[in-house]
């Protein structure tokens, strides 16, 4: 039992290790899709919190079998490093004992997972699925913003030039009112007041000293203007409420495995009918084409023929031989066509019964994986003979990769009918599970899983032939060789640092190796059906081109890891302990960490300048095409059209214009005024039917130009009239980003100075322009978190150290993207939510790292 209990108890701790980070690369994925989406809907923190509990359901139940496979190769790879493998084979027990624990415990382990998907899961993805609906029902609130043109109002756009958060009151306001039936007018104001009324229905707006303007929707001709002192108005409020609602539908991930085998056995049902319908439409079809062999079977009526031996009758007879053909063609046509649709009901059927079914057998399917991962990782670990992260990231990713690869692919011939359910979900187990059982009983023989002996055996041919010397000095040269990168660089920067930078870049390359591509699996894996029916080739230069954004989004998550293993792997082997015996502070020890932080940070700012705008750009097209691939377009028949109502670009700060129709690709402008404002009054008015936009030159065609002085106004009629204030045309006054990382750093300024002449919010934009700079700073500050956390535990205590250094880096993220996402929807200003993380954790880093010599 004592033997036992060590086994578990290796295993316990990289099995927390391994389900933290992988339910975190599950949690990142998802917070990149949809965390931006919920916050910009005013939800609480509360409800946010909530949505990303109630999702954590899946993410375990997929995260736990493969956070096995990496305890076993870790546990047991290092046991066999330390020889406690060979002390207990000394002890006389056989290897088979090592396992017994570990597959007992597989065993509780996948049970409580049965029981996860099929009491807890469903319940969670209902949840899930009804909340997402409710909010994605909510509309956000709206906020009086000065600066921006607010349009959240039903049939009004309000602009301010300031406003006071506190009091509610308003300067330099301009309100443009569309309402059904009723003349369009702009309002201007010098100053104003906002509030609600209560119950929060209406917004109350109260003007001083402005003027309202409109024109007659009847006559054109007719403009009037309306002085006054004071003006309340009524606007109805944005509901911004989250109504909670509780659907009692649930899809297949929302169902036990026996709420499906009872569906399937409804479909069943439903499809016995149909084919029974469909047998007999056979039969009366058959018997109808028999009927109609041959012309020479149709005979008209008698009494229509008359007499037989005239042209006339003739005649006849073939128009009635023929109208009788026709009734009876029509009549089986329509059979076939009844048939088409019983045979499409059958089919659909057995879509269904294929779709649950799969469902069903995943249920149980993914908790057995936690076993066969058990089979192949206890022998690869002992065979491997060594411990640690490098044999439980290289041979859990690539197991990862082939267990989903046939989840995944089955998945989706399951679901086209090409495979059965059976063979579909249970196929990798299978296959794993085999190659378990192979390499146990080669691990009972005591036979390495990988010799690499041979590999420098013929290095030392080759460099005793190029030398002209004996394989024994041969192979004194190929170790030579291989040393002397380290010796030429230890001239320049020093052993220790050299050294400590050797083990940070090991850790790190393997870190990125295992992180990306379990993160392209995942996201593989969570969007799956955006690549069906795309050629695998597609696939593969999809996410070629994602590889720099996973790049840039993994490196601070990397760079702690990397920090905290290195440091730590210094610490257990009291490397740390004896710099400090030399004289050495651990601090001086790894300024060269920092140093190749900063080297890192200006790495990640290029890749994000120079190499990531082009790639996702790259990216995006390229899923354009696959959405057209699916849809069955054309890849030349796509052209970009923007179209637009009620659209407002700002000129200049003191012109606005305005389109009720705005279309690009061709150009079309319905409906065009231009309003210029002069201390808060409008001084000129340009009403055109159409805009058009040649030679980088806006023209007004078929209009009026009214110049609106203090004693009346000005009109003249013009066909055309050329606008001297707009210079943008129309695609820059359209553009839309569609990913702030499509745009290096002055590319996004150059769109915000764009955007904020439309009126729009840039604050959402001045975030992502802001986190541009903050984000490489991140490298840097994670490696003094993982020296400050890590040097400090020491030879002990390392355990509970280095699960608070995963929760920093967890925390760290997190909260760096809540602030983001916070400052881009203006509920905090936009340098700090970009720079938030970085605050907190920079700070949290420099009171640590003065402690780390203590």
């Amino acid at each position: 039992m004592i033997l036992y209990r060590h086994i578990i108890k290796e295993h316990l701790f990289p099995f927390l290790y391994s389900l933290l980070i992988l339910v975190f690369i599950f949690v990142m994925n998802y917070a990149i899709q949809i965390l931006d989406q919920i916050i910009s809907r005013g939800l609480d923190a509360a409800v946010v919190l909530e949505v990303f509990v109630i999702n954590l359901g899946w993410m375990i139940a997929l995260a736990i079998p493969m956070a096995i496979l990496t305890a076993t190769l870790m546990a047991f790879g290092r046991m066999s490093a330390d020889n406690e493998i060979l002390a207990i084979k000394a002890s006389g027990l056989s290897l088979q004992h090592l396992l017994t624990p570990v597959i007992a415990a597989s065993i509780v382990m996948a049970v409580l997972v049965v029981f996860f998907n099929n009491l807890i899961l469903p319940d969670a993805n209902h949840r899930t699925a009804n909340l997402m609906s409710d909010i994605a029902r909510k509309k956000p609130a709206a906020f009086i913003e000065p600066g921006v043109l607010i349009k959240d109002f039903e049939n009004y756009a309000i602009y301010v030039g300031d406003a006071e958060g506190r009091t509610g009151k308003l300067k330099d306001i301009k309100v443009f009112s569309d309402q059904p039936g009723e003349d369009p007018t702009t309002t201007v104001a010098d100053s104003g007041r906002v509030k609600q009324t209560p119950g929060g229905e209406y917004l109350q707006l109260t003007l001083y000293s402005g003027e309202t303007h409109s024109i007659s929707s009847d006559n054109p001709d007719q403009y009037f203007v309306a002085r006054f002192d004071k003006q309340t108005s009524f606007i109805q409020n944005v509901d911004s409420r989250l109504r909670r609602t509780s659907s009692s539908y649930r899809g297949d991930r929302e169902k036990s495995a026996q709420m499906m085998l009872n569906d399937i056995e409804e479909y069943r049902k439903a499809r016995k009918n149909y084919v029974v319908s469909l047998n007999n439409s056979l039969d009366s079809l058959s018997a109808g084409i028999s009927r109609l062999d041959s012309l020479s079977q149709v005979h008209a009526p008698a009494d229509s023929l008359g007499q037989t031996d005239s042209i006339t009758t003739l005649a006849q007879w073939a128009e009635a031989v023929n109208a009788t053909s026709r009734r009876k063609t029509e009549s089986l046509k329509r059979e076939k066509i009844e048939i088409d649709r019983i045979a499409r009901r059958v089919h659909n059927q057995d879509l269904q019964i294929a779709r649950y079914l799969v469902e069903v057998h995943k249920k149980y399917a993914i908790p057995v994986a936690c076993i066969v991962f058990v089979l192949i990782g206890a022998p690869l670990g002992i065979m491997a003979r060594r411990g640690g992260l490098t044999v439980g990231a290289s041979y859990s990713v690539l197991f990862f990769i082939l267990y989903w690869a046939f989840l995944i692919q089955g998945e989706n011939l399951a679901d086209r009918l090409a495979i059965n359910p059976f063979t579909a979900m249970w196929t990798g187990n299978i296959l794993i599970g085999s190659c378990g059982v192979y390499l146990i009983l080669r691990m009972v023989r005591e036979t390495k899983f990988i010799d690499f002996s041979g590999i420098f055996i013929f290095l030392e041919k080759v460099t005793s032939k190029v030398t002209g010397s004996s394989r024994r000095a041969g192979k004194h040269v190929s170790v030579g060789i291989s040393r002397l990168p380290f010796r030429i660089g230890s001239q320049f920067v020093g052993i220790l640092p050299l050294y400590v930078i050797r083990t940070f870049a090991t850790f790190t390359l393997g870190f990125f190796a295992a992180i990306v591509i379990i993160f392209t699996v995942v996201d593989y894996v969570s969007n799956s059906k955006r690549f069906t029916n795309i050629p695998i080739g597609e696939v593969v230069r999809f996410y070629w081109y994602y590889l720099p954004w996973i790049v840039q989004m993994v490196f601070p998550i990397v760079m702690l890891l990397a920090t905290m293993f290195a440091i730590g792997q210094m610490a257990k082997h009291s490397e740390l302990t004896a710099i400090k015996a030399a004289g050495r502070s651990i601090r001086r020890a790894t300024i060269p960490l920092l140093l190749l932080g900063m080297v890192l940070a200006f790495g990640s700012f290029y890749i994000g300048e120079r190499i990531l705008p082009t790639a996702n750009t790259k990216r995006s097209t390229l899923l354009e095409e696959m959405n057209q691939m699916r849809s069955q377009q054309s890849k030349g028949s796509y052209r970009r059209r923007d179209f637009h109502r009620n659209f407002y670009y700002f000129g200049n700060q003191n012109t606005i214009y305005g389109f009720e129709e705005f279309r690009t690709h061709p150009l079309k402008t319905r409906n065009v005024w231009r309003e210029t404002f002069e201390n808060n009054r409008i001084v000129e008015r340009i009403q055109a039917e159409s805009a058009v936009y040649e030679d980088s030159t806006w023209q007004f065609v078929n209009g009026t130009r009214r110049v609106i002085q203090e004693g009346g106004s000005e009109e003249m009629a013009f066909d055309s009239l050329t606008d001297n204030v707009l210079r943008a045309s129309p695609e820059e006054m359209v553009v839309k980003i569609k990913s702030p990382e499509e745009m290096s750093y002055w590319e996004l300024q150059d769109y915000i100075d764009k955007s904020r002449r439309r009126g729009e919010n840039v604050d959402k934009y001045q975030a992502d322009l802001f986190f541009k700079i903050a984000y490489p700073f991140m490298n840097i500050i994670v490696i003094l978190l993982g020296i400050s956390v890590t040097a400090r535990a020491g030879r002990g205590g390392g355990s509970l150290l280095f699960g608070l250094g995963l929760l920093l880096v967890f925390s760290y993220w997190i909260i760096s993207r809540f602030g983001l996402t916070l400052g881009k929807n203006g509920h905090i200003s936009p340098q700090l939510g970009a720079w938030l993380g970085n605050i907190l954790f920079l700070t949290l880093g420099l009171l640590l790292y003065r402690k780390v010599d203590r």
